[in-house]
């Protein structure tokens, strides 16, 4: 014991070191960068995410689609009688319409027309509107798997933002990427303990790089596995042992749920994706059928045929038919009321997500991991051998 070295005893501390920092490292290597930086193909760096967020983000949407989010139920729901942006649009719509009538279409007779008659033709407008909006919605609500690609929408949201993957994963998995950091101190303690016992009886100069390397390695690889395994809970003695990640299945539920409806699948995102490329036509097919009907029921009505002429309604609806063709369906009223019901998809993503087996659970994050998962843990097994040599280096004489 005289020969003993007090030095030997910071041998678990750098171990607990190396533990966390190659965790830690690990983790922001899998976040940053999110462009590549260094010298390409072989000499840089460029997040796990970022750089497979095409994947990634198939996977994900897949996902949602499939497992997560049904269209047609949550469109299904929407309650026409009370529905108070139902009942904006309609009141709008209608006085758009009145406007139009009363100073484009039949200025004079309505200049002309009696309270009663103008009382008349405002509850016909009203009714017809709100008939013509309701009918729009229900149709887009049966056909809501066509409107909304679900699937799509969430790949274009999440590779248009290389780095919105990445948010929504620390936002959801904040807890678990924590754990990676600091179960690298713990683990890294610990083996650091058996580390020094092993160099107090055999003190060569390969032990120390040798013992960080494994110390890098298998913290690294304990960190990420724990996070998922065991899928089931495993009772060791007095302990129940499962997943990290698993185990908070229901507290994650919410929070994907929170983070997807309010980043990806929103309903500013559902009204682009519903107004434009093939959708676009789909919708001027409805709007243009309601157009024709409406303006069939006013040709009907006696009661308007004492203030315009079926001529003059005949060149009204060529003018709304064109109005409509070339309109900003993004701006479009009934498009946004109906866009406006995707709000609906948390409740449904949350329950659905909450009833999901471990290994469909597990799989939201473990992908994340695992594409390039093997050169994160090799970087934590080199930088564990630089920082075991510099050990031997400065604390113990040199090699």
């Amino acid at each position: 014991m005289d020969d003993f070295n007090p030095l030997i005893l910071l041998i678990p501390l750098i171990a607990g070191f190396i533990g966390w920092f190659t965790n830690w490292l690990a983790v922001k290597a899998t976040l940053y960068p999110v462009e590549f930086v260094g010298f390409p193909p072989l000499l840089g760096w460029q997040g796990v995410i970022p750089k497979n967020t095409e994947e990634m983000s198939k996977a994900f949407s897949r996902l949602i689609h499939d497992k997560l989010v049904d269209m047609e139920k949550v469109f299904a729901q929407i309650d026409h009688d009370d529905n108070e942006e139902l009942d904006k649009v309609v009141e709008d719509v209608s006085v758009e319409i009145i406007r139009e009538f009363s100073t484009n279409i039949a200025p004079e007779s309505w200049a002309r027309a009696r309270e009663k008659l103008r009382e008349y033709i405002n509850m016909l407008v009203r009714r017809n509107v709100r008939r013509v909006t309701v009918e729009i919605l229900d149709r887009m609500a049966e056909e809501a798997s066509d409107f909304v690609d679900i699937d799509k929408i969430a790949h274009e949201a999440l590779v248009e933002d290389r780095a919105l993957l990445g948010r929504v994963l620390m936002d959801v998995a904040g807890p678990e990427f924590k754990f990676i950091e600091r179960s690298g101190l713990w683990f890294g303690f610990l083996f650091g303990i058996i580390q020094m016992f092993v160099w107090i009886v055999y003190p060569e100069g390969w032990v120390l790089p040798a013992a960080g390397f494994l110390v890098g390695y298998i913290t690294n690889w304990l960190a990420m596995n724990l996070i998922y395994e065991p899928r089931e809970p495993v009772q060791i003695g007095p302990f129940k042992i499962q997943g990290v990640f698993i185990k908070r299945q229901r507290e994650v539920a919410t929070q994907f749920a929170d983070v997807i409806a309010d980043k990806v699948l929103t309903p500013e995102k559902m009204v682009q994706h519903i107004s434009e490329g093939p959708n676009r036509q789909r919708l001027l097919d409805i709007l243009e059928g309601q157009v024709e009907q409406s303006m069939k029921e006013y040709e009907r009505d006696a009661m308007v045929a004492m203030l315009v002429s079926n001529d003059k309604l005949e060149e009204a609806k060529a003018d709304l038919l064109d109005r409509v063709r070339n309109a900003d369906m993004s701006d479009s009223r009934q498009i946004k009321t109906f866009a406006d019901q995707s709000r609906r998809i948390h409740a449904q993503m949350e329950e659905n997500l909450g009833a999901l087996d471990a290994d469909q659970f597990g799989g939201i994050l473990r992908p994340v991991f695992q594409k390039d998962e093997w050169k994160l843990i090799l970087a934590g097994g080199v930088i564990g051998t630089a920082i075991g040599a510099l050990q031997v280096a400065v604390l113990f004489g040199g090699f």
